[in-house]
This record gives structure tokens, sequence and C-alpha cells, in this order.
């Protein structure tokens, strides 16, 4: 007995020295601290004690199971969600409290913050549209608007705000004539009709069927705001396993249960494209929350967009053709607007406290910039309209190419970025 407890007392010094049983990592946004270097004063003062000790606990043997099992207890027993932000509602259906913030009008902004980000909003969108541009912003559906039902009793009896962002949003939206798609109130209308569930049970995203139904709605209009025939898109059947596909269950993989909660199945459609020929292709710009990477990650977009950027809560840029992400403080705010044919700004209810990112403060004040130096953005855009024409010249030159192409390799940098610099310098040439 006393070497079986002796045993039991060093298997996780054991399996942290030596790994005997394949563990599965724990999920979620977490870091590990690093194992501190030692140093006389450091041992003196306590901190490498204090330091060793916290990186020793975060890198114990069996740590991943032994947290799933502490979750797992304080779930079935108590009801209670060790993650951060979750809430578990009635019947085990899962939210994350920002959610319930939104909902109850707890994390209002004020009208008069709420109007003078719609005042430059109107600035921008006719600017956009001046140049030919099409401006467009979406509210995405919320877990709490839809599922308000199965939020814990605690929460519901709480008084409401003054009104949520949500409302304020599309009143200010509707004095000022901005463009919108209010997915989060067509979802909630459409709910107890639906083919197939459009929220799931233990996620916070829409479902890939409700992402289907939102992107259909919105090809449809920027089809008809452009005057253009986009590539088709659609669905031939929908797939019903018995497990979830991601991110249905990202809210419980966040928990890290030893169990999986029972939930009720998805829908999961098969979905189809059409062939670019005759296509228009438009250049966009998203700049959302993580609501678009369900759209952005299954390659619809793509498919969609020639120029594909997703500038990610405004921080970082995506594109599929780019090696990497960049820093969006990094890019020429009027040369991207000028490539854009589409800028879409959405947020689901969560993050409407935040919206539009600060995307449209900068926007701003780089179009009122260009406004009062250049005319319109319209210059700026036939200035790029034949910096691209003198790119497209040289790219099909393959003499002049092979001699950008080297030129790049000795600065060290893309032959993409090498050919607008040289392009660049033609056009400003010639303006001399």
């Amino acid at each position: 007995m006393f070497g079986l407890l002796m045993l039991m007392l060093a298997l996780p010094l054991i399996q942290r020295t030596t790994p005997i049983f394949r563990e599965t990592p724990l999920q979620g946004y977490f870091s590990t601290p690093k194992k501190p270097s030692i140093t006389k004063d450091s041992v003196f003062d306590g901190t490498f004690q204090e330091a060793y000790n916290n990186y020793f606990e975060h890198t114990i043997g069996f740590r991943p199971t032994l947290v799933r099992i502490n979750n797992q207890m304080a779930f079935f027993v108590f009801d209670t969600a060790l993650a951060n932000g979750v809430i578990i509602g009635k019947k085990n259906y899962l939210y994350e409290i920002n959610y319930i913030k939104a909902y109850k009008g707890w994390d209002y902004q004020g009208d008069s913050m709420i109007e003078d980000r719609t005042r430059k909003a109107a600035f921008v969108h006719q600017q956009l549209t001046e140049a030919g541009k099409t401006l467009l912003f979406i509210f995405a559906p919320g877990k709490a608007t839809f599922f308000p039902e199965y939020i814990p009793e605690k929460y519901m009896q709480r008084p409401s705000g003054e009104k949520t962002n949500h409302q304020a949003f599309i009143e200010k939206f509707d004095k000022y004539g901005l463009p919108y798609i209010d997915f989060n109130s067509w979802f909630v209308q459409m709910k107890d009709t639906a083919s197939f569930p459009l929220y799931p049970q233990c996620g916070i995203h829409w479902s890939a069927y409700g992402v289907a139904l939102a992107t259909d709605s919105l090809i449809h209009y920027i089809e008809n705001e452009r005057g253009i025939d986009m590539v088709d898109f659609g669905w031939n059947g929908f797939d019903l396993p018995d497990t979830l596909r991601k991110p249905d269950y990202d809210i419980a993989d966040g928990m890290n249960l030893l169990f999986k909660i029972p939930h009720y199945p998805m829908a999961y459609p098969r979905t189809v494209f059409s062939s670019y020929d005759g296509k228009v292709r438009p250049n966009a710009i998203v700049v959302a929350d993580s609501y678009y990477w369900n759209i952005f990650g299954k390659g619809y977009s793509s498919r969609l967009f020639s120029d594909n950027n997703f500038w990610y809560y405004n921080k970082e840029v995506h594109n599929p053709a780019w090696p990497a992400p960049r820093k969006t403080g990094e890019m020429d705010m009027l040369e991207e607007l000028s490539k854009a044919d589409v800028i879409i700004i959405m947020a689901t209810e969560a993050n409407l406290y935040r919206f539009p990112y600060g995307f449209i403060d900068r926007a701003y004040e780089t179009l009122n910039k260009n406004r009062q130096q250049a005319g319109s953005l319209l210059s700026f855009s036939q200035k790029e309209t034949e910096i691209q024409n003198i790119m497209k010249s040289i790219d099909v030159n393959p003499e002049w190419k092979a001699k950008v192409a080297q030129k790049a390799l000795d600065r060290k940098i893309s032959y993409e970025e090498m050919l607008k610099l040289d392009a660049t310098w033609i056009w400003e040439s010639k303006q001399k």
C-alpha cells in the first residue's frame, strides 16, 4: 500500500520528466510560463522561487487531465463553467457573458458616441459612393438575442439598460441613410421556420447553414448594388453527421471537460460555386470579428472576391495570397480604399460596443484630408488604376518581368512589391 501510494505521488513527476501517457492538450487561450533563469539576486529576494513554482504548476504531469477532472466536477455538481466568461444556461445552452450584456443593454455606449460614429460613417459612405465603391454594414446575429429563453434567470431578472447598441445603431443608420443588413433581426424572425438550426447549443458562432444563408444574401446585395453578376453560390443537399464540426462546439471545447455535453445534431450544407467564366469578382475589404472566419476560413470569400482582404478587428490583415498576416497600421488607408470595390464592416452584438473597430475613424481622417488636398478619392483611384495597368504591362513582358524579379531578389522583397514600386516610379515620372 505504501509503495502504491508513493508511485501515485510520483506519477506526475515521472509523466513530466518522461511522458508515459499521451494526453490531449487543453484548449483555449492561455500561455505557459517560461522556465525562469536562476541568479543570486532572484534566489535571495524570492522571485526565482515564485516564478519557478508558477512554471512547475503549469508543466506538472497529467495537468490537462487534472484540470479536466476539476472542470467536470464544477460543471456536473455546481453547474458552473471554469472558463473565462462562459455562462451555462438552461438545458445546458452555453453563452458568453458579453452576449448577455449586449442583449440586456448593459454595454450601451450612449447616444452621443454612436451618433458621432454614425456621422463619420455617413461622410465615408458619401466619399466612397462618389468614387464608385460600395460600403456595407452588417449586423451579425447574437446567441443571446436568438436564444433569450435559455439565459439563466439571475441575468434576466436584473434591470435592462436604457437600450441596446444594436437598437441605437439601427436608429442612427436609418437617420443618416447608411446601408446595412440586419442578420441579427432576420435570424430571430426565421427561428421557428428555418429548415435546420441557425445556432448550435454548445457554440457561440452562427451555424454552417446560417452562414450559407447569410453569404447568399450578401452576394445578392452586392450584385444589385453594383449591377454585376458574381460567382453563383448555393448548396446541393446537407450532411447530417453524428458529431459536430468546428466551430459548433467551441464554447464547450474551451471548458475542457472530461465528457461531451449532450447536444442536438447540426446540418452542414454541401456548398457549390459556379466557374469564374463571365463572372465579376470584386476586390473586397472586410472589417469584422470572428464571425467572418466562418466565411473567410471556409474559402467562400476567396471564390467570391478577387483581392480578398480580411481586417480582423481592424488589427491585422489576412489575405490568402500573403505568406503571413500584416498589421493594419502598416497599410496605407487611401491606397487600400482605392483598390477595393466593396468595403464591408461587420460585427455580432457582443462587439457592437467597439463597432466599427476604429476603421471608420481612420478612413474619415484619411478621406477628409485627401479631399482637402486632392479633391476626392476618385482622383486617387484613377492614379491606382493607371499604376495597375503599368504593372500588367510589365508582367506580360518576359524581359521586363525578369529584370523586376532580379531587383526584387537583390532587395530581398517580394516580386509583387517590386512590381508595384517600379510601376509607381514610372507613373510619377510620366507626371513630371
